[in-house]
């Protein structure tokens, strides 16, 4: 039961994507933007280069109950179920294991059973299947840390920039007292006291970062409460509540759109310098950072393990978060109206 409801909300993220694609695509105001963003290769590059990542992440989430030899195998794993194991380590398209000294009896059993395109870890196991499934984890991570901060910072924003006066200095010292205190070291506290979970990690990150969303939305709506469309909608006797959700927020989604694209990629930066000190995920749970740790002390040995570090840093988190840069800095030329209009 709880592996059909893990799997309904994961379906309910993958539908909440699409229909914002989809929204995205079709509102008429913003085509001029989808043109100007669709004309440069390397955001198209990096659209698709996202698209994977989510496809892949959602793969090694979705979960089917019973199948196989694994408890409750992802989509994902069963993709990977032919992958033999090897003995240890062995580097990409190797042909045998490596850092064992060989004798001739032992040479055949030590040879490498099928091709592994990024190499193996010291437990035999697909460094390509690590990685493919530490995207899961960014996935939750993201998502997960974007639902804490961004209603939190939202509201905030709306209603400080909408209401102002006492109310706006109150939530103003709320914001430079987040602000002022050190997220890594709020975390690392945050996370002693109530453990490592995925979870906790998420409500940590989320509790810490909502500041910078809710002073763009206060800024903006500051700006839009002033323009005709607000004024003639007090006119006409609308509620506050109504004009805030139906009117205002509408015309600032630009800015969360923007600002969720570049959040993305600093809470999973967040995540492989949390577990690479040692306060991250818990151990176990297939993750960027908890590669980048056991990559760390597999460098030092010799033969040289390059092949584990290369695949979490150069595949897994580089061009992931390389990729939300570019399409969040093309987001903000394309749909901020002070850069547009600039140009």
């Amino acid at each position: 039961m709880i592996v059909i409801l893990f799997d309904l909300f994961w379906i309910c993220v993958a539908v909440a994507i699409a229909l914002g694609l989809r929204t995205f695509l079709k509102t008429e105001t913003l085509k001029d933007a989808r043109r100007e963003l669709w004309g440069k290769r390397r955001v198209r590059v990096a659209f698709f280069a996202i698209s994977v990542y989510v496809v892949v992440g959602l793969l090694s989430q979705i979960k089917i109950p019973g199948t196989g030899k694994i408890a409750d195998p992802s989509l994902l794993d069963l993709a990977f179920s032919s992958m033999p194991r090897e003995r240890t380590y062995s580097a990409p398209f190797a042909a045998e294991v490596t850092g064992i000294k060989l004798r001739k009896e032992e040479y055949q059993q030590n040879q490498v059973k099928g091709i592994h395109l990024l190499g193996t870890d010291i437990n035999g196991g697909d460094i390509l299947y690590s990685v493919m499934q530490g995207a899961g984890t960014a996935l939750i991570l993201s998502f997960g840390t974007a639902a804490v901060a961004f209603p939190i910072g939202i509201a905030f924003g709306i209603i400080s920039g909408w209401f102002g006066g006492k109310l706006d200095d109150l939530i103003q010292w709320v914001m430079a007292t987040i602000a002022s205190i050190p997220w890594l070291l709020f975390v690392i506290a945050f996370l002693m006291v109530f453990g490592r979970g995925i979870f906790w990690i998420c409500l940590a990150i989320g509790l810490t970062s909502w500041v910078g969303t809710a002073r763009l939305i206060r800024g903006e709506t500051m700006k839009q409460k002033n323009l005709d469309y607000i004024t003639a909608a007090r006119a006409t006797g609308i509620s506050i509540f109504r004009i805030l959700t139906k009117h205002l927020l509408p015309n600032v989604r630009y800015l969360i759109i923007i600002d969720f694209t570049l959040f993305c990629s600093s809470v999973i930066l967040a995540e492989s310098i949390l577990t690479f000190i040692g306060i991250g995920v818990e151990q176990g749970t297939a993750s960027w950072g908890a590669m980048l740790v056991e990559a760390e002390k597999e460098l030092m040995r010799s033969p040289s393990i390059w092949w584990v570090f290369v695949g979490s840093a150069f595949v897994g988190i580089f061009p992931l978060v390389l990729s939300l840069n570019i399409v969040g800095d093309a987001l903000r030329d394309a749909l901020d109206p002070r850069t547009s209009s600039s140009r």
